[in-house]
């Protein structure tokens, strides 16, 4: 017992002093103004504090209503606080519960090991997480976090409470969509409930609810997503996809977004039922992998995608190392794509072109491909028990 508690608290101290630092580093980056935030966010939030609730009648916001009740309920509690703080807050808020839940999925691996606090260390300090919430003060944390929660129920055997959490992150986010061909492949294998489907609508019905009780219109709630989707006519926006191989000229666009689309489909598809067909057990580890392939090939082949779309790859590829830590160099290789993907908006400069990161992004993948296929092709569950 004594040499455990000798183990113990100096972990506990190791662990409290990341912590500090994690909070210390985004505190630093804090009063940054992002053109997202001096355009929009600054103005939903003087909208929320000047209306209350009643604001959520109203459409004053090209988000889904979600991240807005967050900003409403700081605003309630902390009245005081900055409007650049609370926009921010809920954001940073989700790096650490993301980091908590990459402890508890790397811990499955590692049980009672040093090596999950690591995890919590790897995900708070990546450079692109760090300047996603703190500097830049987007919300892709938050669809982010209920995604990683999504999987970590998957790898527990939760499988409702999985499509609970994945009903949350399509609440804030379209881009949850990118999970969808693994989740897709679980249902094939009836790994997931079909009936299990239905909590998706309920969980985004119960989202809107609150702004539809406000006065909103049903209908202008649910067609959100739609005019985010039709709001910009470009191929891609700075994002390493493949389409950012192709002139982003406006007379290529009615060619390739359709296009685009139905590739994506194809081999959205095509994933779902190699995995489905695969007689491997759907072990954690491959879960973890799979779960990576789904969320960096769908922003790589959808148009229109932006240059934060990859935020869940560079989450789950992180993880992904501490599984299979002889691709140390996935993360390492997401995380600096990423950070040049963000260059053009967040700091007006393009050290490397779209196209070159899109490459890199194809050279990535397919390592990480050609790995899960050999681990798809593996024995049948049963079979390996019998040997």
């Amino acid at each position: 017992m004594n040499r455990i508690k000798r183990l113990l608290i100096p972990d506990f101290i190791i662990l409290i002093i990341g912590i500090a630092l994690a909070i210390a580093i985004r505190y630093s980056l804090l009063n940054f103004q992002s053109i997202d935030y001096t355009v929009y966010t600054r103005h939903w939030y003087a909208f929320i504090k000047s209306h209350g609730f009643s604001a959520f009648g109203q459409n004053f916001s090209n988000y889904n209503p979600p991240y807005l009740y967050l900003l409403y309920i700081i605003i309630r509690f902390f009245p005081n606080l900055s409007a650049l703080t609370v926009t921010k807050l809920p954001s940073i808020v989700a790096d650490f519960v993301c980091a908590g839940l990459a402890y508890k999925i790397v811990s499955i691996k590692y049980p009672e090991s040093p090596i999950s606090m690591f995890a919590i260390f790897a995900i708070l300090f990546a450079p692109t997480i760090v300047l996603n919430s703190a500097f830049w003060g987007q919300a892709d944390a938050l669809y982010t976090v209920a995604l990683i929660a999504c999987i970590y129920l998957l790898l527990i055997k939760q499988p409702a409470l999985a499509i609970v959490f994945f009903g949350v992150s399509m609440s804030f986010k379209a881009q949850a969509i990118f999970l969808l061909p693994l989740l897709f492949a679980l249902l094939l294998r009836r790994e997931i409930p079909w009936k299990d489907l239905l909590i998706v609508p309920l969980i985004v019905f119960l989202s809107l609810a609150p702004a539809w009780l406000a006065g909103r219109s049903l209908m202008d709630l649910i067609s959100i997503y739609p005019s985010q989707a039709s709001q910009y006519q470009q191929l891609s926006m700075h994002a390493p996809s493949l389409l950012s191989l192709i002139p982003n000229s406006g007379r290529f666009y009615p060619y390739f977004y359709p296009a685009g689309l139905i590739l994506t489909i194809s081999v959205a598809l095509l994933l779902s039922v190699l995995i489905y067909k695969s007689h491997a057990d759907l072990t954690p580890s491959l879960l973890i992998e799979l779960s990576l392939i789904s969320v960096m090939i769908m922003p790589l082949l959808l148009p229109k995608m932006l240059d934060r779309y990859f935020y869940p790859a560079d989450v789950l590829s992180i993880l992904f190392a501490f599984y299979f830590p002889s691709y140390f160099y996935i993360p390492i290789g997401m995380g600096i794509i990423s950070f040049f993907a963000y260059q053009p908006t967040l700091f007006g400069t393009e050290p490397v072109a779209s196209p070159i990161l899109a490459i890199g992004i194809i050279v990535l993948l397919t390592i990480v491909i050609k790995d899960a296929l050999s681990n798809l092709a593996g024995k049948n569950k049963n079979t390996a028990k019998a040997e």
